[in-house]
């Protein structure tokens, strides 16, 4: 009977301790989180699966193409480094040479 007592308590305890901490939260307790649960879930209800589809497809051919464009960056930048513009005599546009 102790044990029951004491786990009693201990739950009541956990209960209250809960309680408080989604109330110091701005939830408004249990109460209120199950609440913020349920308005989630409505919220959710206005988004279709083919609406998460069609934007899931857009960000995967958009990574796709940045992905892309972010590795023929990479090949300039090597052919940039493997070719020192040193090693080229430096060609003016021509006005300087007739100034």
């Amino acid at each position: 009977m102790n044990d029951l007592m004491t786990q009693t308590e201990a739950l009541l305890g956990f209960s209250a301790d809960l309680e408080r901490r989604l109330t110091d939260r701005g939830l408004g307790g249990v109460t209120g989180a199950v609440e913020r649960f349920e308005e989630l879930l409505r919220g959710l209800d206005e988004v279709s699966n083919e609406q998460l589809e069609w934007a899931r497809r857009e960000i995967g051919d958009l990574i796709s193409t940045l992905t892309g464009v972010a590795e023929h960056l990479d090949m300039l930048h090597a052919i940039k480094q493997a070719v020192p513009r040193s090693r080229f005599p430096q060609h003016g546009t021509g006005m300087a040479a007739a100034a």
